[in-house]
């Protein structure tokens, strides 16, 4: 299992920890107010003066218990067929994912090295025709100076004239 699965179950295990200790810590809260709640009625019953309004508090502290049950119940209940489904396609798909974007990586890195290449091959054309201007710049002053010479020792006057 590589670091990253490893935090995100260790997250997702703490999350899961936090959320039922929560619930069961309200859960007890709860039962301990209805029972606390039935025994002044016990002792309301034995002194004569149950009210209807404890009747109703109690009702609310059952429903709220009930509610408070069923809260901390779904977190122990088995998966059913369909969330497994559901896991597993969200799992094949984190996979595809996964695949997908690595195969994108791939083809960037294999773009990245051609345009490194072309980069390389552009700078040796770039070189190799300033090597050939040079030269070129060099035969032309060459030429000029040779071209000279032959004007220098050459009578141009005797030759045309002759």
């Amino acid at each position: 299992m590589q670091p990253a699965q490893q935090s995100e179950s260790l997250r997702h295990f703490a999350r899961h920890l936090f959320l039922v200790s929560r619930m069961h810590v309200e859960r007890n809260k709860a039962k301990k107010d209805v029972d606390e709640h039935l025994g002044r009625m016990r002792k309301s019953i034995i002194r004569m003066t149950l009210d209807y309004t404890d009747l109703d508090r109690l009702r609310e502290k059952i429903e709220n218990l009930v509610h408070l049950e069923r809260q901390y119940a779904k977190f122990f209940k088995p998966e059913d067929r369909e969330t497994q489904e559901l896991k597993s396609r969200i799992t094949g798909l984190e996979q595809e994912l996964k695949n997908e974007r690595e195969s994108k990586l791939g083809i960037i890195g294999e773009n990245d090295e051609k345009i490194k290449q072309l980069a390389e091959s552009l700078e040796k054309v770039k070189n190799n025709m300033k090597h050939l201007l040079m030269e070129k710049a060099k035969r032309q002053h060459r030429l000029n100076a040779l071209e000279q010479k032959i004007r220098e020792k050459v009578d141009t006057g005797k030759y045309f004239s002759s």
